[in-house]
């Protein structure tokens, strides 16, 4: 995906947001519920605007850095050399505002929503979708596993994502099936952080091996 399509994506992912928010404005009280907890129960609450308004505006500020970060990347780790990954994966960041917008509208709605089974479902499909291309993704400042050791060494950054690609796809379609079969949240998170902190270690101790 070139980074002009990336960018109409997420413009249209903007749009999308705008709308949703213009359509449950309408029905939502004005006291909402505006954080969760892990039992996916509200345990928060606001004013309607601050849910109507929160995720449109980071759609926003996202698009701005999709066109900044390849800019100001320093010499030796530009992202042209993978400009095609680059676009995808900040069209997919785009594509999970939205989805949790949306989601967080529903449950603004109606609180006996358990939304935090969609929304972490939402975010495994996230790491299933991200670990699809990972390996493609050359070494940077921005995009991808950005750790002391694959930053400073080409070839651990490499075997790092390679394994990590594996990891996330096939641990994300898990996940995306545990949640919908209604796994305990608390424990789907945990399941979670392993998915991302497991990479951190990996490249540790492949910096190690390599020596």
């Amino acid at each position: 995906m070139t980074l002009r399509r990336a960018v109409l994506w997420q413009l249209g992912a903007f749009g999308a947001s705008v709308a949703a928010s213009a359509v449950y404005g309408a029905f939502l009280p004005d006291r909402v519920p505006t954080h969760w907890g892990l039992s996916g129960q509200p345990d928060a609450w606001g004013s309607k605007w601050i849910n109507l308004l929160m995720m449109p505006g980071m759609l926003l500020a996202f698009i701005v850095l999709t066109l900044v970060l390849p800019a100001i990347s320093p010499k030796g780790y530009r992202i042209e050399s993978f400009s095609g990954t680059y676009g995808y994966v900040m069209a997919l960041v785009s594509g999970l505002f939205l989805t949790l917008h949306v989601i967080i509208l529903q449950a603004s709605l109606a609180p006996s929503l358990d939304m935090g089974r969609f929304i972490i479902a939402a975010i495994f499909g996230f790491f299933a979708l991200i670990g699809n291309v990972l390996g493609r993704v050359k070494r940077n400042f921005w995009v991808g596993i950005r750790t002391p050791w694959t930053l400073a060494s080409e070839q651990v950054w490499k075997e790092t994502h390679r394994s990590a690609a594996r990891l996330w796809l096939i641990g994300g379609i898990v996940g995306v099936l545990a949640s919908l079969v209604g796994v305990n949240p608390p424990l789907l998170f945990a399941y979670l952080m392993v998915l991302a902190f497991v990479p951190v270690f990996q490249s540790f101790l492949i910096s190690r091996r390599l020596g």
